[in-house]
Formats: C-alpha cells, structure tokens, sequence
C-alpha cells in the first residue's frame, strides 16, 4: 500500500502538481515507507552521511620553495600519502583548501623546488591556519616517494525516489584529484568499477560552486571518452561534449549515457544494448552477470581563475547519475547536493517532499574501498532482535549516530560478502 501511495505521490509530482494536487503527496507518509524500507532502524535524524571534514591553511614560503602538497601521511616514510592540496606558492605565499577524512588530524606540508623536486617536509595538525616553510625548518633525509592522488569512492542506488536494495552497487566509481603543470588545472581521473543494476544509468559530474564561465575548457587528458562510440540517441544527456552548461549555468562534466555500454559495449541484433550486472558477483551467469574490466578516463580541466583550480577539493567534487524513475529523469547526488537538479528540473520546486535522512549515494575517503556483492546492504539493524549484519556492521551504527563509528569503512567483518 505505501509503494502504490509513492507511486502515485510521484507521478503527480513528475506531471506538474498544481495546488490541488500537492496535498495528494503525503510527505510524512513517503517518509515513514523510506524509514520502513531502510537497512537501518532508527536512523539518527541529523545524520549528514559525511566521513570528511574541510579546511584551509595560508603557507609562508622562502625562495627556496616553488610549489607545496598538503600530504595525508608522511611520504619521507610511507607510500601511502596522498596529495590533499597542491599549489604554487605565489610570491612566497599560498591558501590551500583540503578536504580529509574525518579521523585524520595528522598532515604532513612537502615542499618542492623549482623541478618539482621534494625539498622536505613539516608536520601540521588539522585546523593549522598558518604555516612557515623555510629552507632550515624543513625536515626529511633521504629520497622522498612520489605522493600519490586524493581517490574517493562513490557507491549508488539507482532507484531514488524509491527505496531500492540499498547494496549501494548499482553504479560504483573511484575519482582521484591531482594537479597539472599550469596551476588553474585540476586532472580528474574516472574509473567505473561496477554497474550493479539492469536498467539503463547515465554519470556527470557537478562542480559546486563552480559556473560554466569559469572553466575554460576540458580535454581527454588520456584514452578516449567512457561512452566512445554510443550507438543510440542521447537522451539522458544531451549532448557528447565534455564541459556543458547546467541549470543556473552550472559547470557540469559529462561522463557517459550509459553505464553498461562503457563497460560491454555490446549490442544486441534488435538494436538494443546488453544490460548485465557487471562486478557484483562472485560468480557469472549468462546473460545476467559478468565479470569486465573497470574503465578509465583522465580529464583535464582548465579553469580560467587558478584560485578556483586550487579551491577545488573533494568537498565540491559531486559526481552524480541519472536513472528513469515513473517516466521521470531523476539526478542522484552525494548527500551535500542532494537536491541540486543541475540537467532535469525534475522536483520542479517541490523537493521538500523528499527532504528526508536517507542517501542513495555513499561516499568513502578510501580508494580501495570494497564495495558489497549483489543484494547485500552495508550493515543493517533491527531493532526488535537486536541483530547486525552486514560486511560493515558499524555502518549500522554509524547510521544511528553520525558522530560515532565514523571509521566504519576501514574494516569489514565479513569480507566475504565483498566484491
């Protein structure tokens, strides 16, 4: 009864719901059927989905120092830093923004001479608003490891507005940030690891914050687009180009049409295009599930302000789908912009009526995060048993106290029911 309710709260929506119509759409109701559907009984109500946190740092530098990266760990010593922030230091001075996960306060500041050499390093704690570099404070004997890009993790469920499976592995995509030898351009490298459902999905990627105006251009920086070669119309995305212009004139980047012709690129004799679940499984059935390779594609974006490509962190980086829903077109976003309609003005100003709790994307600060098998939520909980289940059972209690069990994703209790 509460799906036929959706159903028909949708459809009014998708239609243009005049003044008569709106109070035909129950938003206590749609609620309590997403509550009732979710992996999680009693979900904390302030919950924001957010396992990172953002801040910016002013760096003075000597002569000495051409450039500086905000490090996640010390690359003196590990293989394992990743660049947060990186910069050139303008007359001896640089603000970088970063964003990190939210249980790391230790950063590390490399700098790096003239032929991006590294020179040395300081530790700095998160929340440091000023920082000196000089060529006698620095720290650092011996060769330093090439730090490696910033890589999130993306996971979907393809079925927004309606509660889905919630296996959040209908679409899952890495994107890792780093930075090209001019300082207004940012490289995004996208990699589409798994398509977890039948139906067809689109991907773009929003910049918040950022205009169509500002970007000068993008530009395969290597291989050739996701979608090379789409043999059907583009009616998800209406257009091939790289860079378009969304509504209120946002900058958005488009990735592909569709999901599964990225990865198969096989059609069918009747025109249509193979749709399998692809990476979800551990073993194959015909004509069902596969195993495929991930693609990539690297892009280089150039903007036109450097200011806006050293400003770029992860915070603003919001990659999105777009999946058919009840004859509608329907944008699923990181939970920050969840209601950003960037191409489909689909909520037509009624997007309080899916002001709930629940995200349909989940982002992981980890790059090699692994993502559940086909029908297995994250972690769930029931609270009339008590029981937890799940390959991330502090997910369920993540879900319940956005505060707590924050490092829920860096260990799975039953990594057999991983991908």
């Amino acid at each position: 009864m509460k799906k036929s309710f959706l159903l028909l709260g949708t459809a009014l929506l998708l239609a243009g719901m005049t003044a008569c119509e709106k109070e035909q759409f129950d938003k206590e109701l749609y609620n309590e059927y997403v509550d009732y559907e979710f992996m999680v009984d009693y979900m904390d109500r302030s919950h924001d989905w957010c396992l990172v946190k953002n801040d910016t740092v002013t760096i003075t530098t000597d002569n000495n120092i051409k450039s500086v990266q905000i490090l996640t760990a010390n690359n003196f010593e590990s293989a394992d830093a990743e660049i947060a922030a990186q910069a050139t230091c303008r007359d001896n001075e640089t603000t970088l923004a970063y964003t990190i996960p939210l249980t790391l306060n230790q950063l590390y500041v490399a700098a790096l001479d003239i032929h991006d050499k590294y020179l040395g390093y300081y530790p700095m704690s998160y929340g440091t608003k000023h920082l000196e570099l000089t060529s006698d404070n620095l720290l650092g004997n011996g060769v330093a490891q090439e730090a490696q890009p910033q890589t999130f993790t993306y996971l979907y469920d393809a079925d927004f507005p309606e509660p889905g499976s919630f296996d959040y592995n209908d679409v899952v995509m890495r994107i890792s940030k780093s930075y090209g030898p001019a300082s207004y351009v940012v490289l995004l490298k996208v990699t589409l690891e798994a398509v977890g459902t039948m139906k067809q999905v689109a991907g773009a990627i929003h910049l918040g914050g950022v205009k169509y105006k500002d970007i000068y251009k993008v530009e395969l920086e290597k291989g050739k687009k996701l979608d090379e070669g789409y043999p059907l119309p583009r009616t998800y995305i209406n257009s091939n180009d790289l860079l378009i212009k969304g509504r209120n004139d946002e900058a958005i980047i488009n990735l592909f049409e569709d999901a599964h012709w990225c990865m198969l690129k096989e059609k069918n004799t009747d025109g249509s295009l193979t749709r399998m679940k692809l990476n979800t499984t551990h073993s194959e059935t015909e004509g069902q599930t596969a195993e495929v390779d991930p693609v990539t594609v690297t892009l280089r974006i150039s903007f036109y302000d450097f200011e806006q490509a050293r400003n770029l962190t992860f915070d603003r980086i919001d990659p999105f789908i777009l999946e058919e829903y009840n004859g509608g077109l329907w944008e699923v976003h990181t939970y920050k912009y969840k209601f950003n309609d960037v191409l489909k003005n689909i909520y037509r100003g009624n997007q309080d009526a899916y002001d709930n709790h629940v995200s349909w994307c989940v982002v992981i600060p980890k790059k090699d995060f692994r993502y559940p098998i086909e029908g297995m939520s994250l972690g769930t909980y029931n609270s009339q048993s008590g029981e937890v289940f799940g390959p991330y059972t502090d997910f369920a209690y993540w879900m319940q106290s956005h505060t707590r069990y924050t490092t829920w994703y860096m260990t799975a209790n039953r990594p057999q029911l991983l991908y």
